[in-house]
């Protein structure tokens, strides 16, 4: 189990962010998310994290264990675990992650980097 900063993410603890909801700025959470709506800003998760299929984030970077993306994004991704791309899902930005997993008919445009953590560059920028 990951750990950022020093604490264990709580998985009793569930952020959602509803369709039609906006926030701009920064997002974090200790436990699990689940996004329907839009952020505008980073996004970052200590448990799980699903993007729904109308969801919308735009920003630096969403960081979680797992996600799964159903929606866009245009974000530098890290999941310490596994990222899974659905059919409906568009990403733009650089990916690292544990493992990948993607979908026919998910729209990738960026680089991806997979496998053990410690191993991949630190600092990279989507697009650099």
């Amino acid at each position: 189990m990951a750990v950022l900063g020093g604490r264990r993410p709580n998985p009793a603890v569930l952020t959602y962010l509803s369709e039609g909801s906006e926030i701009e700025g920064n997002l974090k959470t200790s436990g699990s998310a689940r996004i329907d709506g839009r952020v505008k800003g980073s996004v970052i998760v200590e448990g799980d994290l699903e993007i729904g299929s109308n969801a919308q984030i735009e920003g630096e970077q969403v960081r979680a264990q797992n996600i799964i993306v159903h929606g866009q994004v245009n974000a530098q991704i890290t999941a310490s675990g596994k990222l899974h791309m659905t059919k409906t899902a568009r990403v733009e930005g650089d990916i690292r992650a544990m493992s990948l997993d993607v979908e026919a008919g998910a729209v990738f445009v960026g680089r991806s980097q997979t496998g053990e953590l410690r191993a991949l560059p630190q600092g990279t920028k989507p697009g650099s």
